[in-house]
């Protein structure tokens, strides 16, 4: 269990720093947007990987206020926790249970923007892809933690499969989210 609780505490620590990084910035390239809405974006980088037209939409700002703040403190929450696993602080269930909420919450909002800018939007912000990629791993430990921790029969049984399984649920899942891309721009990336 201490060597999960190590990779835990990395996969926390790193995926909340990288993700905290990339919110900031998306945050500081909205700020740059609404006082420069003439100015194309540095993250700007091609027709698809377009960052300017993805924060333009309203469902970039879905309470009123950039999503990005949203990624911001759930992606430092997430951060801390991993460096309290690294200082080798143990997690009761209680708190297990709020890390698990966190990264369900992150798991659930990334996936519905991801589908939002495929397939509502029709284009992709590098920040936000950075979030979706950190956001995988993070929620497949935190399950683990979580089912590790629990007493019933039945989580047993999904955390020994899950433990088992979690590399090609990871590599899976990504290669799910690269075909979707792919297939979405497939007449410009293979035309």
């Amino acid at each position: 269990m201490k060597d999960f609780n190590k990779k835990y505490g990395y996969i926390l620590s790193i995926g909340g720093v990288l993700g905290f990084v990339a919110m900031v910035w998306q945050a500081s390239e909205r700020i740059t947007m609404l006082k420069n809405p003439d100015k194309a974006l540095n993250c700007n980088l091609n027709p698809i990987i377009d960052c300017g037209a993805v924060l333009g939409n309203k469902l970039a700002a879905l309470f009123g206020f950039p999503n990005a703040f949203i990624g911001i403190v759930v992606f430092s929450m997430l951060a801390m926790a991993g460096f309290a696993l690294l200082s080798e602080i143990k997690f009761n269930t209680k708190f297990k249970k709020i890390v698990f909420g966190l990264a369900t919450i992150l798991i659930m909002f990334s996936m519905w923007f991801f589908a939002v800018s495929l397939y509502s939007i029709g284009k992709i912000c590098i920040f936000c892809a950075v979030g979706w990629i950190v956001s995988i791993p993070i929620f497949i430990y935190a399950t683990l933690d979580l089912l590790s921790d629990l007493k019933s029969k039945n989580s047993k049984k999904y955390y020994n499969w899950l433990f088992s399984n979690k590399y090609k649920v990871l590599i899976v899942w990504y290669l799910i989210m690269l075909g979707l891309f792919l297939l979405k721009f497939r007449d410009y990336y293979f035309n």
